[in-house]
């Protein structure tokens, strides 16, 4: 069954052992001046916490669930083409004019933004044992996780906020929790314009659902490391695990929103392979080496009625 995870070239074995190789790269160094002196560490130091980071990231990346996916190289001009249907069945008169249809094509452009993740690790800390350099895979990859999530979300918010093409809402509201009712109305417009549909929001907003008429949990181990917990209905439901960041006070994933969703993606996220401009430097009056990750991307909704929100206020 495919759960619309990304896919990750790394297991997390593999990536808990690239963590131990970043730890024992730094146990050969005596003092910050031999880091500094070693030019080619410090790329592969850099390089090896930006491909962690990413990895871990793919891991458990919701967004494509909700977004198809497409890349481009760095310099690409990035536009959408759509063939747009005009024909129809008229009615012929004898000695009248043939008609003719032939579809029609619009373009649209599409503006990526460029993102900087930028941080500084602590040569002298590291040295002194104060500071494991693999906290910055997991600080760099929950970052990574917000930002992509947040702004993927967030559009499909903004956007299901009118009536799909039969005239159905594509918002619904209740207040403290969501009941029954409210999902399966929600779930039926939705069955029309999409298939293999999918509810997601976090535990804490979906747990209402366990009590359902028509929740069926779901066993196997593999199914729940995704984030899938069963299904209602044929609909999966899965759990949308959240980062919260403590130094921010904020989460990525608000408890007071249920997305629905399904197989046919109305959402675009298109990114740029901007990795030429990843880059680090050696500040040597802060020992620190410097070091950053550079991503280009844009979230578009282009077919908003393939989606389904439920707000409880």
């Amino acid at each position: 069954m495919d759960f619309g995870l990304r896919t990750a070239s790394r297991t997390v074995d593999e990536i808990a052992e690239g963590k131990d190789a970043l730890r024992e790269a730094f146990l050969k160094f005596k003092s910050v001046g031999q880091i500094m002196a070693d030019t080619q560490f410090q790329l592969e130091a850099a390089e090896l916490v930006r491909q962690l980071s990413e990895e871990q990231f793919n891991l458990t990346d919701p967004t494509p669930l909700f977004a198809e996916r497409r890349s481009a190289q760095l310099g690409d001009t990035i536009e959408l083409e759509e063939t747009v249907n005009t024909m129809k069945a008229v009615r012929r008169h004898p000695a009248s004019h043939p008609l003719a249809f032939t579809p029609t094509k619009r373009k649209y452009p599409i503006n990526t933004m460029q993102y900087d993740l930028p941080f500084a690790m602590d040569l002298e800390k590291i040295l002194r044992r104060q500071l494991d350099p693999a906290v910055y895979v997991d600080h760099a990859a929950e970052a990574l996780s917000r930002l992509y999530v947040e702004t993927t979300l967030s559009a499909i918010d903004a956007s299901a906020t009118g009536n799909d093409h039969y005239g159905r809402a594509q918002r619904g509201s209740v207040a403290t929790a969501v009941d029954q009712n409210t999902l399966d109305a929600v779930l039926r417009s939705l069955g029309d314009v999409n298939s293999d549909v999918f509810i997601a929001g976090r535990y804490y907003t979906l747990f209402p659902l366990l009590g359902f008429t028509g929740f069926a949990d779901a066993a196997l181990e593999e199914i729940r490391r995704t984030g899938m917990i069963g299904t209602y209905k044929g609909a999966r439901v899965i759990v949308l695990r959240d980062d919260f960041n403590w130094f921010y006070n904020a989460a990525s994933i608000a408890d007071d929103k249920i997305y629905l969703g399904g197989t046919k993606k109305g959402t675009l996220l298109y990114e740029r392979d901007v990795s030429a401009l990843q880059y680090q430097s050696i500040d040597t009056e802060k020992a620190w080496l410097k070091s950053g990750f550079r991503v280009d991307f844009s979230v578009n909704v282009l077919q908003p009625w393939k989606y389904r929100v439920i707000e409880i206020t």
